[in-house]
């Protein structure tokens, strides 16, 4: 099953019981879980994010507003070090890494015109279709995939607000 980013970040806010325990049977090696480098790369600025408004150097999840941040005291970076920790934490998992390519940038071209999906979904969508054999479950909050023919969507049902 291929895993969007929004999925490990609910596990690691703990927004969502059945993220967390997904996550853990993902760890434990009962199921496979997929992701690609843009999951990963989300990933990483996500957990910056989240780390720097619960310690107070910004008030709300704002790539704009950490960057006006550290732009005004580069000093405030070192404060940031717990999201290094998850993340690096997160690679120890044992997800599986799906490949990206100049190609598969190129090709997806095509999942994005046929489903109307911006680019980083469109690149999950590539890497599950062109994959032997071709992944059909996603495990995601992001609406944007049950349209696609052929895809099961997991969604949590219980994330807390």
């Amino acid at each position: 099953m291929f895993v969007d980013t929004n999925i490990f970040t609910l596990h690691y806010r703990s927004k969502s019981v059945s993220c967390n325990a997904f996550v853990t049977r993902i760890a434990q090696g009962d199921l496979v879980g997929y992701v690609n480098l843009q999951v990963l790369s989300d990933l990483l600025h996500k957990l910056m994010l989240a780390e720097a408004v619960n310690k107070g150097i910004i008030v709300r999840l704002s790539a704009a507003q950490l960057k006006q941040r550290l732009q005004f005291d580069r000093l405030l970076a070192k404060q940031l070090a717990d999201y290094q920790t998850q993340f690096e934490d997160s690679l120890r998992i044992g997800f599986v890494m799906l490949p990206l390519s100049r190609r598969l940038l190129v090709t997806t071209k095509a999942e994005r015109s046929t489903y109307g999906l911006l680019t980083g979904d469109s690149l999950h969508l590539g890497c599950m279709n062109r994959r032997r054999p071709v992944l059909t479950h996603i495990a995601t909050q992001d609406g944007d995939f049950q349209h696609i023919p052929g895809i099961t969507m997991w969604t949590p049902m219980d994330v807390i607000p």
